[in-house]
């Protein structure tokens, strides 16, 4: 079971808020500037959430309560359809906001699962928390409007680049775009959010490898 504990901000917390949680507010700043007041209500909003490797941090069916920022850990979001095929459309790692995103925004049962390919660790806000930020400290409000559009247009990309481009280029925009993903998730789970096999994204790296090997060989 997930453990979910409140955190709540005053001068003995400075040491979590400012260093151990510094992913949170470096997200934060990177979009937005803040006052140290607003900083202080986001810090009494947060939840700190832990799960376990293969724990479902959601589930189809479920209504998804949690807007999620990873601080440690990766996770992957998919969908199952009806012949039992699983099928990634998020994958993320430290400093990724990630879930069933369609849930959380209309507070209705979830198509998607969301599950820990490692312990991690999230700082989340709750949707009823969320609204309390808006309606404190409307800066917050710009902030995850400007994270919808970038996802927004990450989305559109990527369906553009399915119907566009095969497999190989595929895979090359994505190790260029997320050199960090590449590293840091399995090649399995990579394959499937590009929509092949482990088998043929294993050839692709293999003949991606000898191409630059050669081109080196002539510089």
């Amino acid at each position: 079971m997930a453990a979910t504990t409140p955190l709540f901000y005053n001068v003995q917390f400075f040491y979590i808020y400012y260093v151990e949680h510094d992913i949170l507010l470096s997200n934060f700043k990177s979009h937005i500037s803040l006052t140290e007041e607003e900083w202080q209500l986001a810090s009494s909003l947060v939840t700190e959430r832990s799960f376990k490797k293969g724990e479902f941090i959601n589930k189809e069916g479920e209504v998804n309560r949690f807007t999620n920022l990873i601080e440690s850990g990766s996770v992957r979001v998919f969908y199952i359809n009806s012949d039992g095929q699983e099928h990634i459309v998020q994958l993320g790692i430290r400093g990724w906001w990630i879930g069933d995103f369609p849930s959380f925004i209309t507070q209705s049962k979830g198509m998607l699962y969301t599950e820990a390919l490692e312990p991690t660790n999230l700082l989340a806000f709750s949707y009823e928390n969320l609204q309390i930020l808006y309606q404190k400290a409307p800066v917050f409000e710009r902030f995850f409007r400007l994270l919808i559009q970038k996802a927004y247009a990450s989305f559109q990309y990527r369906i553009l680049h399915n119907m566009s481009m095969d497999a190989e280029q595929r895979y090359e925009i994505f190790s260029k775009t997320y050199p960090l993903l590449d590293q840091e998730i399995s090649q399995k789970h990579i394959a499937s959010y590009l929509g092949m096999s482990a088998e043929f994204l294993s050839k692709i790296k293999k003949r991606i490898h000898e191409r630059r090997r050669e081109q080196r060989k002539i510089i």
